[in-house]
């Protein structure tokens, strides 16, 4: 029997403590090399030669439209960016976003030679002075705003909302007797511009935004040979990538109609899969020293670290990859993949057939589809600003209830409002009890619960279906000092409810033990055409723990 020895380590044996001539591995003669191949195990080798071209045909199929939950189909715009269509949510109008609408108005005026209204629109859509509820609010930052801007500035919000109630004739202030076609087209443009930027500038959610579930819900239709209809949830971070969708079935009636586009066949030659820091395929090659593989040390519960050492030193030279242009907003299939080798032979590369692909499909019974989904996403091409909004869930299990704290809430000028701070402003002084003796006092005082922030709204399990043990977490409300129920501020915790129903369900396995954290943030990319979008998504994240309100009923305290 022959020996199946060979060497994938070469240990240097060296007479002194230098060990420059053991590395050095000069070369002697060319006998040296073949020695090197039998000690590394290159001649029990037994493949079919190296590949030298490939030829691949390839089919696609456009995205054509999306549908929220039980809507109704909306054409895709490939040049824009699918979280803009998908996860947009209008602006809140804010006195800032007012004022600047206001300014643009007066440009607007200007550029028709129509200055000479501006103090007719200023005095028929003025800003008023802070009011005494505002006052008391706790937005500081929104009473020092009026203060300046009441009476100087125009309230674009309010003009614009009397322009799209006017359509397609002019509000009734101010009157502009002489100039209401010049007007009309100014406020055309106005309107106009609004709803490209910003929008309808009201508080619905998006189609898309399931309250109960706190995550996006929509499908997406494709056309071409074989419409198909793809699901999709959006995942925690608006992320609507190619494995953010599965296959559901045939595209439903009164998808749009897209004819086939002709297979694409090409030729190419593919190349070794490598990555920055990978050793060179043969040992007498040149390293860059970007990477000091040999020093990399693993446990053996890494299992990602060994998985990269046993690629990068054994399987890499048996791992290709091969260009393949695809189009945004299409699905790709691969139909034949044809490999010659340098030996001249001809093989056909059958699918890969198992319950994990890389980049495939999912369907029902766990089924797969070779094809490479590039919906229109700006991915991480999209900048997300700071919350403008932020709700924390959290489970109490001292009182048996689930709390969305509204940490930061959009305040008037669209700034992120504190929720402590707008609590600890609004918190009325406790009311001084009258003096007594010392003698006369009781030893214990009763109170009928413990004081909670109004920004902590509760939700209270609810029993929907008590045979199946289902259970919902359903919104409640504290009561103030006058016996009237607190209420959330913000827009996620008070969300567009289907019709016919008055009260918000959250589904209880949504707030884990680790609680949740939900976010409107700003978005803005570019799209393929180079125009820039705004849009308001939310997304959701992990929170950090149960917490505990302190709330307590029926309490006996100290008399102090």
């Amino acid at each position: 029997m022959g020996s199946i020895t060979y060497w994938n380590r070469i240990e240097p044996s060296p007479r002194s403590n230098d060990l420059t001539n053991a590395l050095t591995a000069r070369v002697r003669d060319p006998l040296w090399f073949l020695a090197r191949q039998w000690q590394f195990g290159e001649f029990q080798g037994a493949d079919a030669g190296s590949p030298a071209w490939l030829e691949y045909r390839t089919s696609s199929q456009p995205m054509t439209a999306w549908r929220p939950r039980g809507g109704a189909l909306q054409p895709i715009d490939p040049t824009v960016p699918l979280e803009k269509a998908v996860a947009s949510e209008s602006f809140s109008l804010g006195l800032a976003r007012s004022v600047e609408l206001g300014h643009l108005f007066e440009s607007l005026l200007d550029g028709a030679g129509l200055t000479a209204l501006k103090p007719d629109f200023r005095g028929a859509y003025a800003i008023a002075a802070p009011t005494p509820a505002e006052l008391a609010g706790g937005d500081e930052e929104l009473v020092r705003f009026k203060r300046v801007v009441a009476g100087r500035a125009l309230d674009g919000g309010a003009l614009y909302r009397a322009a799209v109630a006017a359509q397609p004739g002019l509000p009734a202030n101010p009157p502009v007797p002489g100039n209401e076609a010049a007007v009309l087209g100014v406020l055309t443009n106005f309107i106009a511009w609004v709803a490209e930027v910003l929008g309808p500038l009201d508080t619905a959610d998006a189609p898309a935004w399931q309250p109960s579930r706190l995550e996006y819900d929509f499908d997406l239709t494709t056309g071409g040979a074989a419409p198909t209809l793809y699901h999709s949830t959006g995942g925690a971070n608006i992320e609507l990538d190619w494995d953010a969708f599965d296959i559901v079935g045939e595209a439903p009636a009164g998808a749009p109609v897209v004819p086939p586009e002709a297979p694409v066949v090409r030729t190419v030659m593919p190349a070794n899969v490598h990555f920055r820091g990978m050793p060179n395929a043969r040992w007498w090659d040149f390293e860059n020293a970007q990477l000091d593989f040999g020093a990399i040390d693993a446990e053996r519960r890494d299992l990602a670290r060994l998985i990269v050492i046993d690629f990068m030193l054994v399987q890499g030279n048996d791992w290709f990859v091969v260009p393949v242009e695809q189009k945004v907003g299409t699905v790709l299939r691969v139909e034949s993949l044809l490999v010659r080798d340098v030996f001249g032979r001809f093989t056909t590369v059958p699918q890969a057939d198992g319950g994990w692909t890389m980049f495939s499909s999912s369907m029902a019974q766990r089924e797969r589809r070779a094809e490479f989904v590039l919906p229109p996403t700006a991915g991480s091409a999209a900048l997300y600003d700071d919350a403008v909004e932020d709700v924390r869930l959290l489970r109490d299990e001292m009182a048996n209830m689930v709390w969305a704290i509204e940490h930061s809430v959009e305040g008037g000028l669209g700034q992120p409002l504190s929720g402590y701070e707008r609590s600890a402003r609004r918190a009325a002084e406790p009311p001084v009890p009258p003096a007594v003796a010392d003698e006369a006092k009781p030893p214990l005082h009763y109170r009928l619960q413990t004081h909670v922030p109004e920004n902590w709204i509760p939700f209270v399990p609810i029993a929907i279906d008590p045979l199946r043990g289902d259970i919902a977490l359903e919104r409640a409300a504290m009561l103030d000092d006058a016996a009237q129920p607190i209420l959330p501020v913000g827009r996620i915790l008070n969300p567009s409810l289907p019709a016919g129903t008055t009260e918000y369900r959250l589904a209880e396995e949504e707030v884990p033990r680790a609680g949740l954290r939900v976010e409107r943030v700003v978005g803005r990319a570019r799209g393929t055409r180079g125009e820039t979008f705004l849009w308001i998504a939310r997304r959701k994240r992990a929170g950090r723990g149960e917490g505990s309100s302190g709330l307590r009923f029926d309490v006996a305290e100290p008399n102090i």
